[in-house]
């Protein structure tokens, strides 16, 4: 399992709409097959882990433990490793995964074309968008 700390997986909340995006190491663990996971420990002990896993289903799935303090999203497995290696940004293409009511996108996580202070950028893809910014 791969489970990085400050610098993983990132998440983004939105309404409906799940958006996770993978490092470089991350990209290739859930394409090796691997399980991928983030934890975010709060001041009060308690934590909030989500996980991409790996499965032999042809479409993606999520479920939640009962506390709801764990999201698990299962992807494709064959579709993960063919992702992987391509160059799509996107798991699913340009759309999201819809899974009931929720919408959820997996993406590569690239570099800023402006850098931000207090981001760090270890491990992220280069910006196609890059080329030619001063």
């Amino acid at each position: 399992m791969h489970r990085k700390g400050k610098e993983g997986v990132k998440l983004r909340v939105r309404g409906n709409t799940l958006r996770l995006r993978l490092t470089r190491s991350e990209v290739d663990t859930i394409g090796a097959g691997e399980v991928v996971e983030e934890v975010t420990q709060f001041p009060d002990g308690s934590e909030f882990c989500y996980r991409l896993v790996p499965g032999h289903a042809e479409e993606a799935s999520q479920n939640s433990n009962d506390a709801g303090h764990t999201i698990t999203i299962e992807v494709p497995k064959g579709r993960a490793a063919t992702w992987a290696e391509s160059n799509e940004v996107g798991f699913s293409g340009d759309e999201p995964f819809d899974v009931g009511s929720l919408a959820i996108l997996i993406e590569k996580d690239f570099s800023c074309v402006t850098p931000r202070s207090g981001e760090e950028e270890l491990d992220t893809f280069p910006n196609p968008n890059a080329e030619g910014v001063a």
